[in-house]
């Protein structure tokens, strides 16, 4: 499943989602964590590192790519040229947010950290993030988002998906949650949009969520 999720969050980097695509690659890279597939461990720091930097958060992006380096570097994994298009872009933006000075120094200090302790640095007071002009040929960002009839991200995520045509188990399976909390959230979805099942997919696409 980390794979997958991967996957999605280049996708959701790729439309300038920066929220959705960081909780993808913090899944996926969980999930690698708990079944111990190493590669897949430093992709996922990597992928973090690239989407965090992207917003406002870069000296964790860079101590994220310190320790994806040292850990590549412990299990001789080569990076692959097609993975690195949004890493390069989002430490290029980490380290003119911070300057060469600071931006080595928060390297240095990934590198002497476990996948566990770098994941437990996150900034808490992120920078402005970068305006269009400072990232030149690239999607603009999106400073914050607003859905319709109060849903929340992770709602509209789910009537994405609903609305492709996956099943409740297929979308539970994906986001690597219960049925039930599914459940819930169809419920709440379905409470909020005031239609039915059958409809949400018209609703969905009206409002340009798909």
């Amino acid at each position: 499943m980390a794979s997958p999720l991967y996957s999605l969050g280049r996708v959701a980097f790729g439309q300038s989602d920066y929220t959705r695509a960081q909780a993808l690659h913090r899944e996926g890279l969980t999930l690698s964590l708990e079944m111990d597939e190493k590669w897949l461990i430093a992709l996922g720091l990597e992928e973090l590192g690239a989407v965090v930097a992207l917003q406002g958060q870069p000296g964790w992006a860079a101590r994220l790519v310190g320790a994806a380096e040292a850990f590549r570097e412990a299990i001789g994994a080569i990076p692959q040229p097609a993975e690195r298009s949004n890493y390069e872009r989002g430490l290029a933006y980490a380290r003119s947010q911070l300057g060469e000075k600071a931006f080595a120094k928060a390297l240095a200090e990934g590198r002497t950290m476990t996948p566990e302790q770098v994941l437990a640095v996150q900034e808490p007071v992120p920078l402005p993030l970068p305006t269009r002009e400072e990232l030149p040929s690239s999607p603009s960002v999106k400073l914050s988002v607003t859905y319709p009839d109060g849903l929340t991200a992770r709602e509209v995520e789910v009537l994405r998906l609903l609305a492709q045509g996956l099943t409740d188990a297929q979308i539970a399976e994906l986001l690597v949650i219960g049925p039930c909390t599914i459940n819930s959230h169809l419920t709440a979805i379905y409470g909020k949009i005031g239609v039915s099942s059958r409809a949400a997919t018209r609703y969905a696409i009206g409002h340009h969520l798909v």
